[in-house]
């Protein structure tokens, strides 16, 4: 495999960071459709200058390196056994060496936590849709466009992009995320009985709302399939997982707001 590193980015290489990747897709792009610009987001640029600054403050962004050599970049999101693929460029130079997979494969080692990886691109990216399928294992599962919209996408900035998803068999990382997930959400369940005894309250509805949002998400459904599948300590509490006591406390909380 092609010989790479990931290093953390550093705040003097920020704005190369940003070139860099302006560059990267604005390759594929002009590859794609020439000067046409209706699919570029500012100033002459597929990916826009703010929606990589967002990126890299509500991420972890890293230079791919090789030979000493910034040769690409990334950034990725983790949360318990979940991760997000902001962004992944290599440099047009550097294409078609192997580089791209490496550093993926680079990420799923640094995470062995991650079972869920999702990562988004525009429909015209066939070197990225390619590489996503073909060579790192991701599928296809969603399509957005102004018939089916990506949930709070407002603006329609998801238009015309394919959501992609990587699934992984679990492991012992990833249990252990899972546990800390379920404790956390546990503990707003009984904070949030604790304040239904006490009638309607701001806090109460922000509980519920946090807690309908787990109930209703794929991770809600793989914690109750570890639990089913024996993956847990007889000893965590667990009483976020039973369907008919979150429902009913989602339910009598929606009572007391009508």
């Amino acid at each position: 495999m092609t010989e790479i590193s990931l290093v953390p980015l550093a705040d003097s290489d920020r704005e190369q960071f940003i070139r860099d990747n302006q560059d990267a897709f604005n390759f594929s792009a002009l590859e794609e459709f020439g000067l046409r610009d209706e699919h570029f987001e500012e100033d002459g640029k597929v990916i826009s200058r703010d929606t990589i600054v967002r990126s890299i403050d509500e991420g972890a962004a890293y230079r791919i390196m090789q030979d000493g050599t910034a040769v690409g970049g990334l950034v990725i999101r983790t949360k318990y056994d979940s991760g997000d693929l902001e962004l992944l460029f290599v440099s047009p130079a550097a294409h078609s060496k192997g580089i791209g997979y490496a550093a993926w494969c680079a990420v799923e080692e640094m995470h062995p936590e991650v079972t869920v990886w999702e990562t988004f691109t525009p429909y015209f990216e066939k070197r990225n849709i390619h590489f996503y399928v073909n060579r790192c294992g991701f599928s296809i599962v969603e399509f957005y466009s102004e018939h089916h919209r990506a949930p709070h996408d407002e603006e329609g900035e998801m238009h015309e992009m394919f959501r992609f998803e990587k699934r992984l068999p679990s492991t012992p990382n990833a249990v252990r995320e899972q546990i800390k997930r379920i404790t956390y959400y546990e503990e707003l369940m009984q904070r949030a009985e604790l304040l239904l005894s006490e009638g309607s309250s701001p806090a109460l509805t922000k509980l519920a709302e946090e807690l309908a949002s787990y109930y209703g998400s794929d991770a809600w459904k793989r914690d109750l399939a570890a639990d089913e599948a024996g993956l847990l300590p007889d000893e965590l509490r667990r009483g976020v997982l039973s369907e008919d006591g979150l429902y009913d406390l989602l339910a009598e909380t929606d009572s007391l707001n009508d």
